[in-house]
């Protein structure tokens, strides 16, 4: 069924709100996806707290020339598009569509836009195979804290010593 015209202006202004919030959308290919798929898929980002939403390129191209983004990325894009926006985390909405779609073959990159900048499909898979913000933070997290760790073992070594020799003479004591 059609949208009428004030659904398809109350689509553009939701796009726009999101466009302007984001620090990353990734766009995919989603034709050949059965909605059993795509509802699947919506669960798995709204957990995430990632918007996910199929919008036509037409109201695309108002909402990105509203918000004064370069449109001619949008002449490579075929089929149905979905959108991901991130917007707390910007590697988390690329990394949970690619793990989609190893899955599901049907979805496909087709670009993204990483703080006002257009990237290739290449590149959002590349974005996707990036560790997770809380992923690096603990590991510099861990990094700070291996030294730390060694040094006090190695400050404690003595005294360890000293108490098993202690406990042997107490032992053959008694």
């Amino acid at each position: 069924m059609a949208k009428s015209r004030q659904q398809k202006e109350v689509s553009l202004k939701v796009f726009q709100d999101n466009l302007g919030s984001m620090k990353v959308a990734v766009f995919t290919a989603v034709d050949g996806i059965t909605v059993k798929d795509i509802t699947v898929l919506r669960k798995n980002l709204r957990a995430a707290n990632i918007t996910f939403i199929g919008i036509k390129k037409t109201i695309l191209k108002k909402a990105l020339e509203a918000q004064k983004l370069d449109v001619a990325p949008l002449a490579a894009f075929r089929g149905n598009v979905g959108v991901a926006f991130g917007v707390e985390d910007e590697v988390q909405p690329a990394s949970i569509l690619h793990a989609f779609a190893k899955t599901n073959k049907s979805l496909k990159f087709v670009a993204g836009i990483l703080n006002g900048s257009w990237m290739t499909a290449a590149q959002v898979t590349s974005l996707a195979k990036l560790p997770s913000k809380q992923e690096l933070i603990a590991k510099v997290v861990w990094t700070i804290k291996a030294p730390l760790t060694s040094f006090a073992n190695v400050l404690a070594g003595p005294m360890r010593g000293f108490v098993q020799v202690l406990k042997g003479k107490a032992e053959k004591v008694a």
